[in-house]
């Protein structure tokens, strides 16, 4: 099932970000954050809107982050239940 396959790719990540998500399932971003939304209802991720200011991550947490700053970002986390 999608949904379950969407939850195991948020835990296996840790977080990610809904374009992310959308794309590696190649599902609309509505469509995939009503499914996100399922398992926020059910305390498994956690969203997380990233505003101005506000790093998209802690330095050296992903590898990759040139300690960019986006004007605003959508994450899910996953909650580790």
């Amino acid at each position: 099932m999608l949904v379950t396959s969407i939850r195991d790719y948020v835990q296996l990540k840790g977080r990610a970000e809904l374009q992310d998500i959308a794309r590696h399932f190649r599902i609309p971003n509505s469509a995939t954050a009503q499914m996100l939304d399922f398992w926020i209802k059910k305390g498994s991720i956690e969203q997380i809107t990233i505003g101005d200011n506000q790093s998209a991550c802690t330095p050296n947490q992903c590898k990759t982050c040139s300690g960019c700053n986006i004007t605003q970002q959508i994450v899910y986390v996953w909650l580790n239940k």
